[in-house]
C-alpha cells in the first residue's frame, strides 16, 4: 500500500477522525456509567436510611424497643445484611445488621460516627481488610429523646468490577473497530476512486502512438465529470498544436526539396564549365556538400513527420528480428574493425515481432553507428536481443564517452547536441535518435537510455513480442533468410543516428 496515495490518505483521515470520536465516546461512556452507578448506590443507601426512619424509628416511642428490634431483625437480619444498617443513639448501638457477604466486609467493627453534626452525607470507608465501601449517615431526633443516627453502607466492589469490565470492553473494542474501519474504509475507497484509476490508466496510453484517443467521460455530475471533460479538451488542444507542427514540418520539408534539387543541378552544371579556377571549384564543391547535407536534413524531417503523423506507409508483417540483427551487424562489422572496436552480438533465442523490416533495420544501423562513432578505438559494443515479459528487448551498450546527466533527458529531441563545439562531420544534425524514436513509436515500442559520462551508454528498445507456432517460425525464418540478405543495407549517411548527444570528458 502506498502511504502517499489519495486512497491511503483519505482512509487515514477517516480512521483518525473515527479514533477521536471513539475516544470521546469511550471517555463519556465510562464517566457516565461511573456517575450513574455511584448515584444509584447513593440513592439506594439514602432510601434505605429514610425507610428505617419512617417505618421503624418514628413508631419507636409507641411500639417499644422490643418491637423495633423484632422488625429490624426481620427486615435486615444479622449475618445476611445487604446493605449494612446500623442504628445508634448517644454512642450506643441500638441495632446493626451483620457483615456484608459476597464479598465479605467486616463492617460491624467500623467505628461510630465521630461527628454527629455531619449528617445526610456520603463518605468512603474501608473495613478491617481494606475493602472499599460507601457509607451514608442520617440523623433523626424523636420527640422525647436524644438524636438517633442511622448508618447504611454497601460494598463498592460490584461497582468497581462493573467499571473495570466496561473499561476492558472499551479498550478491546475500540482498536478492533478502528482496525475493521481502516480495512473496510480502504476497500470501500476503491469504488469511488475507480473512475480516477480508469482515467489515469487511459491517460497513460494517450499520446504513445497518436493523440486521437480520448478519456472516458464519467457521468457522475461532480468534479470527476468536469475533470474528464477538461482533460479531453486539453488533449484536443494539444492534438491541434501537434498536428499544426507536423503539417508545418512536412510542408516545409516538401517545399524545400525542389529548390535544393535545382540548386544541386545548377552547381553541378557550374562544375562542368572549363577553365574554372581552383578557388571557384572549391567553393562550388563546398556548396554541393552543404546542399547534400541540407537534403539529408530535409529527408529526415519528412521521415519524422510522416512517422509521427501516421502518414508513413510501412509494411507491418511478422518478421524474424534475430535474422535482421545478425545480417545488419555483419554489414557494420567493417566499420567497427576500422576503429578496432569489438562488436559482440548476444542472442539467446529467435525473437519475432510485427513490423517493417527495413525501418527496424534502420533503427539498428543508427544505434550501432552512433555507438561506433562515439566509442574510442579499442572499445567494445555489445548488442543483445532477448524476449522477456511478452516484449522483445534490443539493447546496444558501448564503452564510449557517455552522456552528461543534464543532456540525457534531451537526447531524443530534434537537432539537440550536447557539445555545441562539435564539427558537423563528427556531430551530425541531431536527427538520428529522433528518427529512431519515431520508428519505435510507430511500432508501439518504447525507448530507454542509460549513460554514465566518460564510461558507457546503453540504449534499450522494447517491442511487442509475437508468439508463433513452430511451423510459422520455420516458414518465417526461411523467408527471412532469402529476403533480408538481398536487400541493401541502409548506410549511416541515409538516415544516420547523427547525434547521440554524448559529451567528451
Amino acid at each position: 500500500m502506498n502511504r502517499n496515495s489519495l486512497r491511503a490518505r483519505v482512509t487515514a483521515f477517516y480512521v483518525g477522525m473515527l479514533a477521536l470520536a471513539l475516544l470521546f465516546f469511550s471517555v463519556a461512556v465510562y464517566a457516565g456509567a461511573r456517575a450513574y452507578l455511584t448515584r444509584s448506590m447513593e440513592r439506594s443507601l439514602s432510601n434505605t436510611a429514610r425507610t428505617v426512619v419512617a417505618d421503624y424509628l418514628v413508631p419507636l416511642d409507641k411500639q417499644g424497643q422490643a418491637w423495633f428490634l423484632a422488625e429490624m431483625s426481620e427486615s435486615y437480619p444479622p449475618g445476611i445484611a445487604d446493605p449494612f444498617v446500623r442504628v445508634s443513639q448517644g454512642g450506643k448501638v441500638l441495632y446493626q445488621s451483620g457483615d456484608i457477604r459476597d464479598p465479605l466486609l467486616r463492617v460491624t467493627t467500623l467505628p461510630l460516627p465521630a461527628d454527629p453534626l455531619n449528617l445526610s452525607s456520603f463518605h468512603r470507608a474501608t473495613d478491617a481488610a481494606g475493602q472499599p465501601m460507601m457509607m451514608y449517615t442520617m440523623g433523626y431526633r424523636p420527640p422525647s429523646g436524644a438524636l438517633i443516627l442511622v448508618e447504611t453502607g454497601a460494598s463498592m466492589e460490584p461497582l468497581t468490577h462493573l467499571l473495570y469490565s466496561l473499561l476492558k470492553i472499551l479498550l478491546i473494542a475500540t482498536p478492533a473497530i478502528l482496525l475493521i474501519s481502516a480495512v473496510g474504509g480502504y476497500l470501500l475507497m476503491a469504488r469511488p476512486l475507480r473512475p480516477v484509476v480508469e482515467l489515469t490508466e487511459q491517460a497513460e496510453h494517450v499520446g504513445l502512438t497518436h493523440m486521437g484517443k480520448r478519456l472516458p467521460i464519467i457521468p457522475s455530475g461532480d468534479e470527476l465529470e468536469r475533470l474528464s471533460l477538461a482533460l479531453n479538451r486539453m488533449i484536443e488542444r494539444m492534438e491541434e498544436a501537434l498536428a499544426h507542427n507536423q503539417r508545418f514540418s512536412a510542408d516545409a520539408s516538401h517545399e524545400l526539396r525542389t529548390p535544393l534539387t535545382i540548386i544541386r543541378g545548377e552547381l553541378e552544371a557550374l562544375l562542368q564549365i572549363p577553365d574554372l579556377t581552383p578557388p571557384a571549384m572549391d567553393g562550388i564543391s563546398s556548396a554541393l556538400e552543404e546542399g547534400d547535407r541540407m537534403s539529408r536534413i530535409v529527408n529526415s524531417l519528412m521521415t519524422i513527420s510522416r512517422l509521427d503523423g501516421g502518414g508513413e506507409r510501412m509494411e507491418m508483417l511478422p518478421i524474424d528480428l534475430t535474422n535482421i540483427l545478425q545480417v545488419t551487424l555483419e554489414h557494420m562489422g567493417l566499420m567497427a574493425e576500422e576503429k578496432e572496436i569489438a562488436l559482440e552480438c548476444q542472442i539467446t533465442a529467435p525473437v519475432f515481432v510485427t513490423g517493417d523490416a527495413m525501418r527496424l533495420k534502420q533503427v539498428i544501423v543508427n544505434l550501432v553507428d552512433n555507438a561506433i562513432k562515439y566509442t574510442p578505438n579499442g572499445g567494445r559494443i555489445t548488442v543483445r536481443l532477448l524476449a522477456e515479459n511478452e516484449r522483445a528487448a534490443l539493447t546496444v551498450a558501448d564503452t564510449g564517452i557517455g552522456i552528461s546527466p543534464e543532456s540525457l533527458p534531451h537526447v531524443f529531441e530534434r537537432f539537440y547536441r550536447a557539445d555545441r563545439a562539435r564539427t558537423r562531420e563528427s556531430g551530425g544534425t541531431g536527427l538520428g535518435l529522433a528518427i529512431v524514436k519515431a520508428i519505435c513509436g510507430a511500432h508501439d515500442g518504447t525507448l530507454f537510455i542509460e549513460s554514465e559520462e566518460g564510461k558507457s551508454t546503453t540504449l534499450r528498445i522494447e517491442l511487442p513480442l509475437l508468439n508463433l507456432s513452430p511451423r510459422q517460425v520455420a516458414d518465417l525464418q526461411h523467408s527471412a533468410a532469402q529476403t533480408v540478405r538481398v536487400q541493401p543495407t541502409p548506410m549511416a549517411s541515409e538516415d544516420p543516428a547523427e547525434e547521440f548527444s554524448q559529451t567528451k570528458m
